[in-house]
């Protein structure tokens, strides 16, 4: 699944909220801040290289630039708050240069009132500093409810954001830590700590599971064989991708086929 950079977002830099009846999304990634608030039965979530299952009262949270992904099956409902940048800076700031390490918020109290505020955002839609001020407690909870880190070394956004966009232009290519390395014209040891540093997950490992993504929505399509599918996603190699899919997924590429084909849900 190709990881695309919110372009659309960025260009409207405003608040959104909507619900959602089974909501999907590619691999993506934006400055606005992202939550979704679960309110009937279960959501895929994926956020850098942490993966959960939320339930009913669970709530997901993509930071600035966070690659994030949702997947979820019939009779799902789920709650959208895209809060922009410039709604945030005090927040941005008291984050400036960490991460979190965890981007899921399951306890009830602390989901519940995250949820008040979101009922009272729409309920007060045209009172823009009330709106505000529950921005501002929804973001408070945030920081109480999940924890950071500092990170390694100084996060320049414009770079992430470049590097992310590059792989998401070449992931099919031949590419590599090296490669990238040297298009953007530093150590590939630098690279490699600062795209960590940054998006908690190694660079190798990123690009595998983007490919992974790929590989996934090619085989939901029918008449598309297991090898065209790996080689199609950026996998250079049957064994690679064979030994990728597995690690990630705890099942092998014929073993997921065979479920999509009897219409079951890995």
């Amino acid at each position: 699944m190709k990881t695309e950079f919110g372009l659309w977002r960025e260009q409207h830099d405003e608040l959104f909220y909507k619900q959602y009846e089974n909501p999907k999304g590619g691999l993506h990634f934006h400055s606005p801040i992202e939550l979704y608030i679960v309110d009937e039965g279960e959501l895929d979530v994926w956020i850098n290289d942490k993966y959960a299952r939320l339930k009913k009262g669970e709530i997901s949270v993509a930071l600035s630039y966070d690659s994030h992904y949702y997947s979820s099956s019939k009779n799902t409902r789920a709650s959208l708050l895209i809060i922009p940048t410039h709604m945030c800076k005090d927040f941005l700031d008291a984050i400036k240069n960490k991460r979190a390490t965890s981007s899921f918020i399951r306890d009830p109290e602390a989901a519940k009132r995250i949820r008040a505020c979101y009922d009272e955002i729409i309920k007060d839609s045209g009172n823009n500093i009330k709106t505000l001020g529950y921005i501002y407690v929804i973001l408070g909870i945030v920081m109480e409810s999940i924890s950071f880190e500092q990170v390694a070394e100084k996060m320049e956004t414009q770079l992430s954001s470049r590097i992310l966009l590059y792989i998401n232009e070449h992931f099919k290519e031949d590419i590599s830590l090296n490669s990238i390395s040297a298009v953007f014209g530093y150590n590939p040891s630098y690279i490699s700590r600062y795209f960590k540093s940054c998006f908690k997950i190694g660079i190798n490992r990123y690009l595998t599971i983007v490919r992974l993504k790929e590989a996934i929505l090619l085989m939901q399509k029918k008449g598309n064989s297991i090898t065209y599918c790996a080689f199609e996603s950026g996998f250079n190699s049957m064994r690679t991708f064979y030994r990728s899919f597995y690690n990630e997924f705890q099942c092998t590429p014929g073993e997921y086929m065979a479920q999509l084909t009897k219409g079951e849900k890995i």
